[in-house]
């Protein structure tokens, strides 16, 4: 019988033939939310008040941050069924809880089939990310135990902010030219006000990104912002193992750097690390 496929296996680059990242932290980071999602199998229905208790306590000590909000959670599933005559709709709720600062920055939410890390001051991916991950993933395959991994994902939510920025075109020589598309038009170009974006990569046959981009006009500053959302996941069912989960979502991480740095220009990247340019 042959061996059941990993996720993935780990080695130093991205995933997709994508070139290394720079690791060099940014001095003006555009970073407003990470977010890491794990989906996986489990025979157990409930989560219980004394596992979020141990998550709640366990992450405060890891993070140093304390976590005193304790409150259900619940993800909808809705599921159409087609037949002679007619469609019927059927929903179903999943139960568990979600534990949170009290500035609403850091939070985990746990659910009988996935758990959702999410944090708003972003440091570095080994303290912000993989600290917390690891307490979450430790607690969770004692307490539920998961059987399957389903999907692994990892998602930086980017708005770029300058204020020489006061119309889209503005962000010529800052988001490379491949992304702006249509602004670079030359009858319309400087006309247009919006351009959101989706852009779907399939870096293999179990891995992909969706990549969100596009202005955001500030009203109250009146300038355009402009919006990098990448959403970097692991599409493959395999045995649930905390360690190499993790390992996951190290590479999903060095994955989502790479593309990052390839959608702005080099000038403005140093920019961003504080070394002057545009």
């Amino acid at each position: 019988m042959p061996e059941t496929p990993q996720l993935l296996t780990v080695t130093d680059g991205p995933l997709g033939g994508l070139p290394p990242a720079d690791k060099t932290l940014l001095a003006s980071a555009p970073l407003e939310v990470a977010i890491c999602e794990v989906r996986f199998t489990s025979s157990q229905s409930v989560v219980s008040v004394e596992t979020v208790e141990r998550i709640r306590d366990a992450l405060a000590k890891t993070l140093d941050v304390d976590l005193p909000n304790i409150q259900p959670a619940t993800q909808g599933m809705m599921q159409v069924n087609f037949k002679v005559g007619g469609a019927s709709w059927s929903g179903d709720e999943t139960k568990g809880w979600q534990v949170s600062s009290a500035d609403g920055q850091h939070s985990a939410t746990v659910l009988p089939n996935s758990v959702i890390w999410q944090v708003g001051t972003y440091k570095r991916w080994g303290l912000s990310m993989r600290a917390p991950l690891e307490v979450l993933l430790s607690i969770i395959a004692t307490d539920l135990p998961p059987s399957l991994v389903q999907r692994v994902g990892v998602r930086y939510v980017n708005r770029f902010t300058d204020p020489s920025c006061k119309t889209l075109g503005d962000w010529n020589g800052k988001i490379d030219a491949t992304l702006l598309g249509p602004v670079g038009n030359s009858v319309f170009g400087k006309k247009i006000t919006g351009a959101q974006q989706q852009v779907e990569i399939a870096l293999d046959g179990r891995h992909g990104v969706l990549l969100r981009h596009g202005p955001i006009p500030d009203q109250a500053s009146k300038t355009v912002n402009y919006l990098l959302d990448l959403d970097v996941f692991a599409n493959a069912a395999s045995p649930f193992k905390a360690a190499q989960v993790l390992e996951t979502t190290e590479r999903l991480n060095r994955t989502a750097l790479s593309l990052f740095q390839a959608c702005v220009s080099v000038d403005y990247l140093k920019s961003l690390r504080g070394e002057g340019g545009t």
